[in-house]
């Protein structure tokens, strides 16, 4: 099973959310993944990454939306699944392996595409 690297831990916990794009059903749409902490720690030396809480999302969304540069409202998303209140890390790497078999794609949100 997959794990997250220390950058990931770090960055997930202090608040800043992970994301990569992943193979959509069609080719008119484009899929992604993101993770992030629900409540984030301020300091990294207070981490406890069992007890945080996350949420998963992973969607679709049209091309035409991001080729476009329009704006994406959860009406426009496709297979839209969001799984939150996710305890620990051990069971966010669980849920995500379900999606993603690589975690290094997994980069800092505003690195990639991902429009939510």
């Amino acid at each position: 099973m997959q794990v997250f690297d220390t950058r990931q831990i770090n960055n997930l916990m202090t608040g800043v959310g992970l994301a990569c794009e992943l193979e959509a059903n069609t080719e008119m749409n484009r899929a992604f993944v993101k993770v992030q902490v629900i409540n984030e720690q301020k300091y990294l030396n207070k981490l406890e990454p069992e007890s945080a809480r996350f949420y998963l999302r992973k969607y679709e969304v049209l091309t035409t939306y991001l080729e476009n540069e329009w704006d994406v409202t959860d009406d426009e998303l496709v297979e839209s699944i969001h799984e939150i209140n996710i305890i620990g890390i051990k069971n966010l790497e669980k849920y995500l392996a379900k999606y993603l078999d690589d975690f290094g794609r997994l980069v800092c949100e505003w690195s990639c595409e991902n429009p939510l």
